[in-house]
């Protein structure tokens, strides 16, 4: 080999061998001196968080009947800033999605958006197309921009298996939560948890290798309705509506030594899976947020505090002047002219005048004020529902001499049937009045409660005697009486009918066209395990007496129903 050479050689190996020097110290300078700073790059590079969103818990009733549930849908979501041809995108995307080209593009267009959902709740097939167009261009990944930039995420869609049913009570979801009604409004704190992060490991093209197993399951609310029996209340108030046509109609039926709610109805109704198309009217709890004057219903809770102080017995005399009585400025008149009858006979009977007497000749002003006060009139309930009316109890300062004979017989004051409700389910349960309630519990997916409901006593408003001997009067009622239409063979019931005169609003005067017909009652009556009220506001075809309409369906809904609240 010539000198030439020789140089040549020995040039290449000293080439050589700074080179492998070059690439060993550039090792040992990734491996060693920046081998942390390396390593927590690749980490950046290749783990992340993924946020997964949770299915909102379900809604059951007493005995674990689904009353809602949450199905997994997907949405469709897009990356514009990865996109480069936003025009091509938009016109691929606007027939598959359904929407318009150019609004598709104006959100496409939007600077710095790096995540963007284009549309949620999309069918199947729109799903598999979005798939498909995923992988072609402008949408498909390259090597020098990996980033994903259209897909599916999971969502979930809220759904009501029983329709219509109890639709005002458990109300709808919505994904803005000022939009939600109902139970899914009050529950959302507990059943809409916050989406859970995870972590996840991508490859070099971004695609996700492996995420660990996580708990989808949330916590579910267990109420205290009864399905069973709420289809009958359902089914009877149906049957009612359809026969006398009314404006509204209401049902509520309530454990009276608890205060759960067993049941609660509304005509109109409405279709929560398809709440959007519902109007407001149809969505309307009117059993919480709906007060009405209660006419004759309000009688017993009079005579019952009176019963209470002492005052006055059932057997004692009241003299009903022939249906004819001049109190003050005002002639207050009886649908039938009775004479000198006992207490029992006044509630037995309804007649105004004998209740009149009761509250201003026996209660005076002041007491009948308290008595109305101790039964929960004027105030909230407190349910757990939301939009609950307080109804209407003037201050006493605001009374007139007319109030001491209107409110006794149900006028001057209004109430929501469940006041109502709760209120005769005190007379029921010996003079103890409970807190209405309507959610047993929420348990999270491990058994751990979350919530937690149980009785609640208010206050006792009169004695185990004095509820014993109304429970005598209103068995007589239904035996005797303007209630006999809730009768049920073999079972003993109770209660009291009433028949409002509505104002007009145009003469602010009573209305002798327009009617509300009621009834509230229990069964069975010395040991009552329901009790029950039905409102039904003008009811049409001749026939608007509470005892002629309202009064049946309690009695329908008895003897259907009774043996599913045992």
């Amino acid at each position: 080999m010539d000198q030439s050479s020789r140089r040549r050689a020995a040039f290449l190996h000293v080439l050589v061998c700074l080179l492998f020097l070059g690439l060993v110290g550039r090792l040992y300078f990734i491996q060693v001196v920046r081998n942390s700073y390396y390593k927590g790059k690749l980490a950046d590079q290749s783990h992340s968080r993924l946020e997964i969103a949770l299915p909102p818990g379900p809604i059951s009733d007493r005995l674990g009947l689904p009353l809602a549930v949450s199905s997994p849908v997907d949405a469709v979501w897009v990356n514009p800033s990865a996109i480069a041809d936003k025009a091509a995108a938009a016109r691929i995307l606007a027939p598959i999605l359904g929407l318009a080209e150019a609004d598709l593009l104006a959100r496409l267009s939007r600077e710095g958006r790096k995540f963007e959902i284009l549309k949620h709740k999309v069918t199947d097939e729109q799903a598999a197309a979005i798939r498909r167009v995923a992988g072609e261009a402008p949408f498909k990944p390259e090597r020098r921009s990996p980033d994903l930039r259209l897909g599916l995420r999971t969502e979930y869609q809220r759904q009501y298996p029983n329709g219509p049913t109890l639709s005002q009570l458990i109300g709808h979801d919505s994904a803005e939560p000022s939009q939600r009604e109902g139970l899914e409004r009050t529950l959302a704190p507990y059943l809409m948890l916050p989406p859970k992060t995870v972590p996840v490991t991508y490859d070099g093209r971004q695609q996700i290798l492996g995420a660990p197993t996580i708990d989808l399951n949330g916590a579910e609310a267990t109420l205290t309705i009864s399905l069973l029996f709420q289809r009958i209340v359902e089914e009877e108030l149906e049957a009612a509506c359809a026969e006398h046509h009314p404006k509204w109609a209401v049902a509520v039926a309530m454990n009276p030594k608890t205060g759960e709610i067993l049941a609660l109805a509304n005509r109109p109704t409405f279709d929560p899976n398809k709440f959007q198309t519902a109007s407001a009217d149809s969505r309307l709890n009117r059993v919480v947020s709906v007060p009405y004057e209660p006419g004759s219903t309000l009688k017993p809770f009079t005579c019952a505090y009176a019963l209470d102080l002492n005052l006055i017995k059932p057997d004692t005399m009241i003299d009903c002047e022939n249906g004819l009585w001049t109190y003050g400025p005002r002639t207050l008149h009886d649908h039938h002219p009775y004479p000198k009858i006992t207490l029992a006979d006044v509630i037995k009977y309804s007649s105004n005048i004998g209740a009149a007497k009761v509250g201003a000749l026996v209660l005076g002003q002041r007491r009948l004020y308290e008595c109305m006060k101790r039964w929960g009139f004027g105030e909230r309930t407190g349910v757990d529902l939301p939009a609950e009316d307080s109804g209407l109890l003037f201050p006493l300062a605001k009374w007139t001499i007319y109030s001491e004979t209107s409110v006794p017989m149900g006028h001057e004051i209004s109430v929501t049937p469940l006041q109502l409700v709760t209120a005769m389910s005190a007379i029921a349960n010996g003079g103890t009045l409970y807190r209405p309630y309507v959610v047993r519990r929420v348990a999270s997916s491990d058994g751990t409660l979350m919530f937690d409901n149980g009785p609640q006593v208010v206050r006792r408003v009169i004695g185990p005697k004095a509820s014993q001997e109304m429970i005598e009067i209103l068995k007589g009622v239904v035996k005797e009486g303007t209630g006999k239409k809730a009768a049920v063979d073999g079972v003993e019931v109770a209660g009291k009918t009433g028949t409002t005169q509505k104002i007009d609003p145009r003469t602010k005067l009573y209305t002798h066209e327009k009617y509300l017909a009621s009834f509230v009652g229990f069964a069975p009556a010395d040991d009552a395990k329901v009790c029950i009220a039905v409102v039904l506001d003008e009811p049409q075809g001749g026939s608007y007496y509470g005892g002629a309409v309202a009064a049946p369906v309690v009695g329908r809904i008895l003897q259907r129903g009774l043996v599913y609240v045992k």
